[in-house]
């Protein structure tokens, strides 16, 4: 057989035609699909992200529209002497390069403090009342105590002179009073079981006549 021949016998079989297509198929896939992959990232077209932070949000979002970026708000911290509405934090920070279109996230100072609820604590000790209060935030706790059987139990928990419903919602961080027992009962006679003599009775060397068993005297009445 001349190789003319046998050349041509390959070339008319089966199998090897296929396995020819699927590499040469295989490769243009490769091609195609690194293209496609260098145009969706836009390889080379980076934009260094601005300096957002002490802006207020209507500044930074006219900013980064001009560089084809926008922003979104994902955080937001109430402090009282703080310029509410300005920005905190950048995420990616300034310097940074990043693609068109994306997403530049900001915290930034809320105008309004976040309302809490508070939970029921009556009947709760002081230290498991203040130790679930000071994991909510609120620290600044005083204490007012009432006469009653027990002490140390909680009986309510006060806001601005005002006593809170269960789940009653306040701003967080507020200065709070939790009135709790002192256990001392109030006595409003005031009498601790002594007997009051009379004038006249004084002098006679005792102040009460007592029989000899030991029983005071009737006349003494």
């Amino acid at each position: 057989m001349s190789k003319k021949q046998t050349k041509k016998s390959i070339l008319s079989n089966n199998i090897i035609k296929n396995l020819l297509m699927i590499i040469v198929c295989g490769v243009l896939l490769v091609v195609l699909a690194l293209l496609l992959l260098n145009v969706y990232t836009r390889h080379g077209q980076n934009v260094v992200v601005p300096s957002l932070e002490s802006l207020q949000i209507e500044e930074a979002n006219t900013i980064l529209r001009a560089k084809g970026l926008h922003a979104e708000i994902v955080d937001s911290i109430y402090q009282r002497d703080a310029v509410p509405g300005a920005i905190i934090d950048q995420r990616p920070k300034a310097g940074n390069k990043v693609k068109e279109g994306r997403a530049i996230y900001l915290t930034i100072y809320a105008k309004n403090p976040q309302m809490i609820a508070i939970p029921e604590l009556t009947d709760y000790s002081i230290r498991q009342a203040s130790a679930l209060l000071n994991s909510m935030g609120f620290t600044q706790l005083s204490i007012q105590e009432v006469p009653a059987e027990y002490s140390g139990l909680v009986v309510a928990v006060e806001y601005r002179g005002k006593r809170l419903a269960p789940e009653e919602k306040i701003p967080a961080g507020s200065a709070l009073t939790l009135v709790v027992t002192s256990g001392v009962l109030a006595d409003s006679l005031r009498i601790d079981n002594e007997y009051i003599v009379p004038p006249e009775r004084i002098g006679n060397g005792n102040s009460l006549q007592s029989g000899s068993d030991g029983a005071i005297d009737d006349s003494f009445f």
